[in-house]
């Protein structure tokens, strides 16, 4: 018994029993951090039976009526552009609520009828009072069959005191053949704070 005694009341055993404690319970804590914060979502990652992947098909580079491939905004068709007009300044701008109806895709008028459209207070485009629709510059950043992205330099007239500010439009093809038009399905700023100069 003496020796047994002895070993227990070491130093070295005693350090041993210290470390041995402090893992046990760090290892407990984790154990109720991953249990308890861990999310209570069982939902499994696995696809459903009988999902096949599909890959999107390729888009290929927009050419216009003329057959050439599109790189500025200003090879566009004048339908596309009038579109994209007709959306700055009856949308965006609010002067003719209506109108923009028709140069808006089914995704964005989703849940209004024109009716509802042309008398909102609220529309899911961002209002922003155009200056002047003749000094709008325009910066094509891609078109393909699927899709048409471009910056949109927009001012406002001084009495807002609002910021010349950069958006990104985009358009998707609605219809098909001969019926296939473009329409806005996307309004954002293109806006990032300032950088604090030093």
């Amino acid at each position: 018994m003496n020796t047994i005694q002895t070993a227990l009341s070491s130093a070295r055993f005693n350090r041993l029993m210290l470390w041995l404690g402090v893992f046990v319970f760090a290892a407990g804590a984790v154990t109720l951090v991953f249990k308890f914060a861990g999310g209570s979502d069982t939902t499994s990652a696995k696809p459903d039976k009988g999902f096949h992947p599909t890959l999107p098909k390729n888009a290929s580079p927009l050419k216009n009526s003329h057959g050439v491939t599109i790189k500025t905004f200003w090879q566009l068709d004048p339908a596309v552009r009038s579109t994209i007009r007709k959306f700055l300044v009856a949308g965006v701008s609010r002067k003719d609520q209506g109108q923009a109806w028709s140069a808006v895709a089914p995704s964005v008028k989703k849940g209004y009828t024109y009716k509802s459209w042309k008398n909102a207070d609220a529309l899911p485009v961002i209002f922003y009072p155009v200056a002047n629709i003749n000094q709008v510059q325009y910066y094509l950043d891609y078109a393909s069959t699927d899709e048409i992205l471009i910056e949109v330099g927009l001012f406002a007239p001084k009495r807002y005191q609002m910021r010349s500010t950069t958006f990104q439009l985009g358009l998707v093809p609605v219809g098909k053949g001969a019926n296939q038009h473009w329409l806005v399905d996307y309004f954002m700023p293109r806006w990032t704070p300032p950088v604090p100069q030093n």
